[in-house]
């Protein structure tokens, strides 16, 4: 006896040190998995912030940038010749540029066109979204209506049948014909009841899915309306299209003819007659004034949310002085745009640097996530949460998925995959470094 209970003894004793065993192993494991916070995809736009240092000029020197495109008629000043503000400097052919103003003006009107076709075309979506939406209640209304009725006239006939129970001493027969007509009743009630919930969540099913036509038209019609359809680029083409129609337009009422907006001195002359101007200077001269300049030098990427006429945030270092200032010309010049800002009269004074800045808000993209969800893996891509058998058997962990990049600032990047959705899990933190197929657990 004693031999066997030394060997019970013995067995606990195995049993209870493999269950600490296992459970201080599934601890170390627990305890050795990252941490990790996740959120699922937005649809937002990204707002971009360009900064660029500059210098600030104190010079008299002012240029006048050629009209791109534009062909010299004649040169009206030369350089040391004095002008007056409305002092023509030179002529472009009216031939040339009226057809070129032809040619844009026909491009708008027919863009606008198509844009008036968009737009009601979306509202009449919107309209029909609507009127399908209005059309399935009330035909579900009237289905539920009039199967309410039913079921309440039945109810009335069970109401009556109870009353005409039969007498004690009537025949089997009796008896049971009018238990059958009973059960009858009872289930017309119960199917009638049935078809009505039936009715209720086939309401249901359609109501939603119309309520997301509604919403679909309008988000439809509200990018038709706002233009965010065409993108940043397509947005860039149209307003520098417009504004070339209106420059040709005031150049076509003035005939051709490009006047000193100040007086000053003529220091040189960099066109000819016959010449097709670029988007260079043509003509440089001493203001008067003795106005200011902010230069700064933009890359390719950030041209195409820079124009002429934005209105930007001038800041000196040294100074608390802070100005809202408009870009007066921007032109190409050794693979970069240098951005030529002219400074009212006191601006800067004594200030030979400066910071440009200018926020500018992209199109609204359908899957935004924070700019720290994403990680090079070859390329640009994003953990996602996903569930698999373990150790603790269903577990969390991580799936790399490369995607597109296509925006991005300090804090969110627009991204684009085939499998993205709304409701994917994307890691958005994480206490170490993650690889993928790689457990995890949630950062509470």
């Amino acid at each position: 006896m004693d031999s066997k209970k030394k060997i019970w003894r013995g067995f606990a004793l195995f049993m209870a040190a493999m269950l600490v065993m296992t459970y201080v192993s599934r601890m170390v494991y627990v305890s050795r998995m990252p941490r990790v916070k996740w959120s699922n995809p937005t649809s937002a736009s990204i707002r971009n912030k360009i900064t660029a240092e500059g210098t600030v000029e104190a010079v008299n020197a002012q240029a006048v940038i050629g009209l791109d495109g534009l062909l010299v008629e004649k040169v009206c000043v030369a350089a040391g010749d004095r002008m007056e503000a409305g002092t023509v400097l030179y002529e472009v052919n009216m031939e040339d540029m009226l057809a070129q103003l032809a040619e844009l003006s026909a491009q708008e009107e027919a863009w606008q066109k198509q844009e008036l076709a968009k737009r009601r075309e979306a509202a009449t979506n919107t309209t029909r979204a609507q009127e399908d939406y209005d059309t399935n209640v009330t035909e579900l209304d009237r289905r539920i209506a009039e199967e309410t009725k039913k079921l309440e006239e039945l109810m009335e006939d069970l109401d009556t049948h109870m009353f005409r129970i039969p007498e004690e001493d009537a025949s089997d027969e009796i008896w049971i014909a009018w238990a059958d007509e009973r059960l009858r009743f009872d289930r017309e009630i119960a199917e009638k009841g049935r078809l009505i919930e039936d009715i209720q969540l086939e309401k249901d099913k359609i109501l939603r899915q119309a309520d997301r036509n509604i919403e679909d038209a309008r988000r439809a019609q509200s990018a038709a309306e706002s233009g965010l359809e065409l993108g940043a680029s397509g947005v860039s083409q149209v307003r520098e299209r417009q504004e070339r129609i209106a420059l040709l337009t005031e150049l076509s009422e003035n005939e051709g003819k490009v006047s000193a907006e100040s007086a000053g001195d003529v220091l040189e002359v960099m066109m000819q007659s016959g010449m097709r101007m670029g988007a260079d200077a043509v003509l440089r001269y001493a203001d008067d004034k003795g106005s200011r300049t902010f230069r700064t030098v933009i890359t390719q990427e950030q041209k195409p949310l820079v124009h002429t006429g934005d209105v930007v945030q001038l800041t000196f270092p040294g100074s608390a002085e802070e100005v809202s200032e408009t870009i007066d010309s921007i032109v190409q010049e050794s693979g970069g745009y240098t951005v030529t800002i002219r400074l009212e009269p006191g601006v800067a004074q004594g200030r030979t640097e400066g910071v440009m800045e200018l926020n500018s808000t992209s199109e609204i993209y359908d899957f935004v996530v924070p700019a720290k969800a994403l990680h090079n893996d070859g390329g640009n891509a994003v953990y996602v949460l996903e569930e698999k058998e373990g150790i603790l058997g269903t577990e969390l962990s991580v799936r790399s998925m490369t995607v597109r990049l296509l925006d991005k600032n300090e804090d969110y990047a627009a991204v684009a995959d085939e499998l993205l959705s709304g409701d994917i899990k994307v890691v958005t933190e994480c206490d170490r470094e993650l690889e993928n197929g790689m457990a995890v657990k949630l950062w509470d």
